[in-house]
């Protein structure tokens, strides 16, 4: 699994240093409403969007991650506090289970 990893990591880095090398020629970019321009290398926006990108999925996930660990924290309380009352009940409390077919 180790060397997977490395494989991978090697050919997304060669794959963005060779984007990198292809996409050099400077571009304009402003936000049309305010005054700011910049003068950047195309692969710098192409980057720059895709770690955008890349961190609003991260957030999303990370979201969604907190609101299930909560659910589950409140089920497993519901489960032990239920628990707990099987436990506390007394033999005449206990109700009749049925014969088995």
């Amino acid at each position: 699994m180790r060397y997977l990893t490395l494989a991978l990591f090697t050919l997304f880095t060669l794959f963005c240093i060779i984007v990198a090398v292809a996409n050099r020629t400077a571009v304009s970019f402003s936000l049309y409403p305010l005054p700011f321009q910049w003068d950047l290398p195309l692969f710098a926006l192409l980057f720059i969007g895709i770690f955008i990108g890349l961190g609003a999925g991260f957030g999303v996930v990370l979201l969604k991650s907190i609101k299930q660990a909560r659910l589950t924290r409140q089920q497993n309380k519901k489960i032990r506090d239920l628990e707990q009352q099987v436990k506390n009940l007394t033999p005449a409390e206990k109700p009749e289970t049925l014969p088995e077919a």
